[in-house]
């Protein structure tokens, strides 16, 4: 077996010891188990996709033995798999608009991922409504019986805080794990950029562009919150937030891209996060910011090529 299979092995099952750290309920532990993507993505963007299906199966083989079929089927759907599909497009080079090779775009991942991850809820959401059961009562009862678990009294106080929780809950777990994928394989980046061992250029974010259907996708959703009404409004309405994000990280990128026109880029932009982070409508207005970029294009009417969309 070469160095790199061994390699590639190692990261699968030090992902899927991450991964396992979920089960033992430990703060910390639950807080190292969010950085499972992060092995898989420094072998798939060091040495391919290849390497990264090596370390995916050795990991899936590792729960298979230990746990039998459902962390298998876990980890294959929240790790594994993104993180093969995030990979497998972010190294595929094509041509560009004047015909020179180049890499996939930043704002083609971030929607494609988007819409994968809201398609994933679909389906679960759809399963669970399939049983037979109100979606939205299912759900309170899962909230209601973790908080008992961790021996929160029933109060009023905690029943309006699952009530808020029950509203936008598939959406809460779908961003969180969107944002989680997207900062590990910043970080894989990141590393493999200090060490100068990565295959592809690391994107900058004040250069990204969606792709025109990504706002397709996103009113799709909005025209089903309006008009649909029951489980399909509330699986819409979830999948919509789901959706916001690409735009989020466009008004993000609008923002970057003003900033760098400063010389106090850094102060500014830590400014405007600590801002963003103090206020929770902040961040609607930026994904607001963000439909309006991608409508008018503020920043002008760039080609997403090679030369503008990612940082050399």
């Amino acid at each position: 077996m070469s160095r790199n299979t061994l390699m590639a092995v190692g990261a699968g099952l030090g992902s899927s010891v991450l991964f396992l750290l979920v089960l033992s309920g430990n703060p910390l532990a639950l807080l190292l188990s969010y950085f499972g993507h992060l092995p898989l993505f420094l072998i798939g963007f060091w040495q391919g996709p290849k390497r990264l299906l090596v370390a995916a199966i050795a990991a899936c083989s590792a729960l298979v033995l230990l746990g039998g079929l459902l962390p298998f089927t876990v980890f294959m759907v929240v790790f594994a798999g993104p993180a093969m599909l995030l990979t497998r497009m972010a190294l595929v080079i094509r041509k560009d608009e004047n015909g020179k090779p180049g890499f996939v775009p930043t704002g083609i991942l971030v929607s494609a991922m988007a819409v994968m991850i809201a398609m994933v809820m679909i389906i679960i959401t759809g399963s669970v409504t399939a049983e037979g059961l109100d979606i939205q009562e299912f759900i309170s009862q899962f909230l209601g019986q973790m908080y008992s678990e961790m021996g929160v009294p029933m109060t009023p106080e905690v029943q309006n805080v699952i009530g808020m929780f029950q509203t936008y809950f598939p959406a809460i777990v779908a961003v969180s794990w969107l944002l989680m994928l997207f900062a590990n394989a910043a970080i894989a980046q990141a590393i493999l950029v200090r060490s100068g061992r990565n295959l592809r250029p690391s994107p900058d974010l004040a250069s990204m562009a969606l792709p025109g259907w990504s706002l397709f996708a996103f009113a799709l959703a909005g025209f089903l919150v309006g008009f649909a009404d029951g489980s399909l409004a509330y699986v819409a309405r979830n999948v919509a937030v789901v959706l916001a994000v690409p735009f989020l990280l466009q008004g993000l990128a609008l923002v970057h891209g003003q900033a760098a026109r400063w010389p106090q880029k850094r102060m500014i932009l830590t400014v405007f996060y600590i801002v963003a982070v103090l206020s929770t409508w902040s961040f609607v207005a930026i994904t607001g910011l963000g439909i309006v970029e991608h409508l008018i294009r503020l920043r002008g009417k760039q080609p997403m090529t090679r030369s503008n969309e990612e940082d050399r």
